[in-house]
């Protein structure tokens, strides 16, 4: 041990972690309620898996999709079937297909998996990361693990029973219109494929799911049925069985060959242990010092939340498919889908840039491998296809921020032609503007004007997507669209409005309404935010611009602060059920203001940055079920809480890091054989002053070349 302070009664200091899976507990963020529900998928999954075995549950809500994006929630104490797909913290109901489920008396005349609807005790549950397992009320023992490509199950049975695979179940809302199963006593195979369409594959005609399945040892008899739904039933023994199931996007035979490549051998222990391997891999990157055992499960969860989506959708041999285009071969790279961009971009791309530049790299790639596929770069792609989920262009975000912080070969130049005919052509390009669709207006009147829905919120994702893509046109030296865009990026200074001290909606002839205003209400300026919560977004890239509207930093510093003092006030006044809808004031669950208390540094004032990110990281964010303040959205909540108790949050779309304070004493970041040690010196919350490799800095922000070069961050703290 090491001791935090000097004297007999010195705090005893947790030591360096040396195995960070061990500290994952995949049940936090899995309950919560109404707004508050974390979504997050608990069963098994490998860094960036199409693959996530794992419950659909059933209990005191029912399955009311609001509860059940992931198919699980928290409170539930009954499995309608485990799943081989799912979304991970979403806010939106699709996957949740290809279900199976484990019975001790089939029935043939009831052949969906739901029929066998089985109660457990959460003492009963087992988790860890890259597996579930589960004792059902009925004796019968279920565990999941999971290659990228590959779900393996194991079922421990009392007594001989019964595996129902059920092609037509879906999560509430879904539909499965055309389905096939083959089981072969010959071979032993188990084949087939489904057509879904989910809350939001439905918008490009679904995806179809293709699936091997090769059992340890073969079933002893079978039946299937194609009416109602398609499904078959596969003869248990009494003790273990063990099968796994190869899925593919594309084909058959790229499902067949993913399970040939991924899992040679049905040995469930040995694809567990490889999976936890990958996952130590992913998550060791940052070994922690002290904290406590709370809140090391915290981060390392939220971590480990960071790579559940997005998902590969390549084959093996980097086959893929998208919605309508022939098949395509992703070549130096994963190709990967279930991308919840306008959440992701402010948090989970700079992490990957900087603690995974892998997944960076995949995932810009994967951004221009739908571009070049559908013509059009996508706001939300899932599966095969683009759902056209959310607002802004995102996309230009995600790309440029991989380039400018020095991610290898993330395809800057080969993005930029697109990017640009999308933001900035008069005429738009023949696959349409994609998350650019309201650029025309924005270039003619310099920002949205209030004809078209969520006028300011749209304005002020350009103005970001601007931002960002301005310091890639520079990266590229093309100077003069550097110029063009930084300009444009300040057009939501015009949404400003001073006689309410807000933005809002602002007609074509530059008036602004002079109806009644509520900074409350959320209005159809607005995109899941108030006033309040929307008037912080454009602060991130543009500081300036917040001195500028609120006619000095002093006057911006006090309205910044008296969001998060009424924030507090709120917080700790309310009704705990409170939490539960959309706050009016700070909505740690939401992403338009999300980096407001690192608005503060920017502006020149760290100390309350320190303090209002330490606020949020310990009053907010916890190891329970309810310790994720809302949708995770693929990782963007999670990746949150890792940047901020690092003590560097990022402006996205650029190569800089806002200073913060850690809230560990010391954290090793080792990415490519390169340490970085970040570590404290004395106590309290805020930041005397800041060295890296020994010099001071004076600067509120450091570039990621710096950070990546350099040895050491210090921090010096005071109370």
């Amino acid at each position: 041990m090491i001791c935090a302070a000097c004297g007999d009664n010195a705090a005893q200091v947790l030591p360096e972690v040396t195995e960070a899976t061990a500290w994952v507990d995949p049940r936090i963020g899995t309950g919560g309620l109404g707004f508050a529900y974390g979504s997050c998928f608990v069963g098994a999954v490998a860094p960036h898996g199409l693959a996530k075995p794992g419950p659909d549950t059933n209990g005191p809500f029912g399955i009311v999709a609001f509860q059940h994006f992931s198919g699980y929630y928290a409170e539930d104490d009954r499995i309608r079937g485990f799943s081989s797909v799912h979304l991970h913290g979403t806010g939106a109901t699709d996957y949740g297909v290809l279900s199976v489920m484990p019975t001790l008396a089939f029935d043939a005349t009831k052949t969906s998996v739901v029929d066998y609807e089985a109660h457990f005790a959460k003492a009963d549950e087992h988790v860890a990361a890259g597996y579930y397992g589960v004792t059902l009320a009925n004796g019968i023992a279920a565990e999941f693990t999971a290659t990228q490509r590959v779900a393996v199950e194991r079922f421990t049975l009392p007594s001989a029973g019964t595996l129902v695979v059920d092609l037509a179940k879906t999560l509430a809302g879904g539909k499965i219109d055309a389905a096939t199963i083959d089981v072969s006593d010959a071979t032993g195979e188990i084949t087939g494929q489904l057509h879904h369409l989910g809350g939001m594959s439905t918008g490009f005609g679904g995806y179809t799911l293709y699936f091997a399945g090769r059992a340890a040892a073969p079933f002893a008899s079978h039946q299937t049925w194609t009416t109602p739904g398609v499904g078959a039933a596969l003869a248990l023994p009494a003790g273990q069985t063990t099968i796994a199931f190869g899925l593919s996007l594309v084909s058959l035979d790229g499902a067949r060959a993913n399970l040939a490549a991924e899992v040679p051998v049905v040995d469930f222990d040995m694809v567990r242990a490889q999976t936890t391997s990958a996952w130590e891999e992913r998550l060791g990157v940052v070994k922690l010092t002290g904290g406590t055992e709370a809140e090391r499960r915290t981060f390392y969860t939220s971590l480990y939340h960071a790579f559940l989506m997005p998902s590969v959708i390549d084959d093996v041999d980097g086959s893929y498919q998208l919605a309508g285009q022939p098949v395509r071969v992703a070549t130096g790279y994963h190709q990967m889908s279930d991308l919840s961009l306008w959440d992701t971009y402010r948090t989970v791309a700079p992490l990957y840039a900087w603690l995974a530049p892998a997944s960076a790299h995949d995932q810009s790639r994967s951004l221009i491998g739908f571009g070049d596929g559908l013509g059009a770069y996508p706001k939300w792609p899932i599966a095969i296809g683009e759902s056209g989920t959310m607002l802004g262009a995102s996309a230009e975000v995600v790309i440029a921020d991989a380039v400018l912080r020095g991610v290898p070969d993330a395809g800057g130049a080969d993005a930029w032609p697109l990017l640009r005919a999308a933001a900035m052509d008069a005429v738009a390009p023949p696959g349409g503007r994609g998350g650019r669709n309201e650029v025309e207006s924005y270039m003619q009147y310099g920002y949205v004007p209030l004809t078209q829905n969520r006028s300011v919120s749209t304005t002020t994702e350009y103005a970001a997507d601007d931002f960002a893509l301005a310091n890639l046109a520079a990266a590229l030296g093309n100077n003069a669209d550097h110029d063009t865009l930084v300009t444009r990026s300040h057009g939501w200074r015009a949404l400003f409005d001073p006689s309410v001290g807000f933005l809002r909606g602002k007609n074509t002839d530059g008036t602004f309404p002079t109806t009644a205003f509520d900074p409350f209400a959320m209005y159809d300026d607005y995109a899941e935010a108030d006033a309040w919560q929307s008037l912080w977004m454009a602060g991130s890239p543009d500081p300036q611009g917040m001195t500028m509207v609120f006619g000095s930093t002093d006057a911006a510093i006090a309205k910044l602060t008296d969001f998060f003092t009424q924030s507090k006030t709120d917080w700790e006044t309310s009704d705990p059920s409170a939490a539960n809808f959309p706050r009016k004031w700070y909505w740690a669950g939401n992403e338009p203001d999300i980096a407001a208390p690192f608005l503060f540094a920017q502006l020149g004032h760290p100390e309350l940055t320190q303090e209002w990110s330490r606020w949020i990281e310990d009053t907010i964010y916890s190891d329970r079920p309810d310790g994720v303040p809302g949708n995770d959205d693929g990782g963007a909540m999670g990746s949150w809480y890792v940047l901020a108790t690092l003590g560097l949050y990022p402006v996205p779309g650029s190569d800089l890091w806002i200073i913060g304070g850690p809230k560990f004493p010391k954290a090793r970041v080792v990415v490519g054989g390169h340490e970085l040690v970040i570590d404290t010196e004395g106590q309290g919350v805020h930041v005397r002053s800041v060295q890296l490799d020994g010099l001071t800095i004076g600067s509120p922000t450091i570039t990621h070349a710096q950070l990546a070069g350099a040895a050491t961050l210090h921090f010096i703290l005071t109370d």
